[in-house]
């Protein structure tokens, strides 16, 4: 919904085309990439999800340009394509060492064994020692992704599911943009200059189709209700007394606006998966929610 005009437009609207370098993460580039998980069609992709994690040395950093980087990112994903990848999607970050690290989502049109893994692992490995970067083998994760199960993504407990680990890496790019982590100040001059791209995935990645939903307003503001109750009920599951703490907080607060002429009618930035959100909505026609809005 456009803030100013209330109007009904689609996310194309305000997505500007995606660049291929930018400066870091910015709330614009945290937007966008969060926009864009929110149209994956994960009910549609094929193939074997699993997650993968790929470092490098913390010491090292100076020595490595943001074009290295890619390089390499490019090199690996070719790898992976040759042995059975269909799908992926990564999102860069920087650790409080500064040192970047890749979380990747793969679709393989397989199963991988233990030894296809390790070696996936080592591809890459082998790729930094032969530009005298000086990987380990132990710093590089492959998990498969066992629905149903959980996995550990930066510390947190997460379930194991694509959209959920996605779910998690998004909001946590989008709360840390001015996080130490991410300030390009703290990062080498070339990274400055030019860091690339911090998303990306194939082109082939299957996407939704936005659907739009006509309501009356009082329908409208029990649903952002009954939203932020949905995000504030995630956000006290989350084990970590601070991060838990900060969530809630945010969470409680998504409905404020500094400015009255257009509070009613702003829109909800909040993930919030199309099934949720059906429910939601299905909730707030049926009067799920009569409190007044604050």
């Amino acid at each position: 919904m456009n803030p100013e005009t209330g109007e009904i437009v689609k996310l194309t609207a305000f997505q500007p085309p995606e660049r291929t370098a930018t400066k870091g993460w910015t709330v614009n580039v945290a937007r966008r990439n969060e926009q864009r998980l929110q149209q994956v069609d994960f009910d549609t992709i094929e193939g074997v999800p699993a997650f993968v994690t790929l470092t490098m040395p913390a010491q090292q950093m100076a020595d490595v340009s943001a074009a290295m980087f890619h390089s390499w990112l490019k090199s690996w994903l070719r790898y992976m394509k040759r042995h059975g990848l269909l799908h992926y999607y990564w999102i860069l970050e920087f650790q409080a060492t500064g040192n970047p690290h890749l979380h990747v989502l793969v679709w393989l049109d397989h199963t991988p064994d233990v030894l296809e893994q390790y070696r996936a692992l080592r591809s890459w490995v082998n790729m930094l020692n032969k530009s005298n970067v000086g990987a380990r083998q132990q710093g590089q994760i492959y998990e498969s992704i066992d629905l149903g199960g959980e996995l550990v993504v930066d510390g947190e407990t997460v379930p194991a599911h694509p959209e959920r680990v996605l779910m998690y890496l998004a909001k946590h790019a989008a709360r840390g943009v001015a996080h130490y982590q991410r300030q390009l100040s703290n990062m080498p001059e070339d990274w400055q200059y030019r860091s690339g791209r911090v998303w990306g995935h194939d082109r082939g990645l299957p996407l939704r189709e936005q659907q739009d939903y006509e309501t009356d307003y009082p329908t409208f503001w029990a649903y952002r209700r009954l939203v932020r109750r949905w995000r504030v009920s995630e956000a006290q599951a989350i084990v970590d007394s601070d991060r838990r703490r900060a969530a809630v907080s945010q969470a409680r607060g998504c409905l404020r606006c500094p400015r009255p002429d257009i509070s009613p009618y702003r829109g909800i930035s909040a993930w919030v998966s199309a099934e949720v959100a059906c429910q939601l909505l299905d909730a707030a026609v049926r009067g799920g929610d009569d409190r007044e809005e604050e």
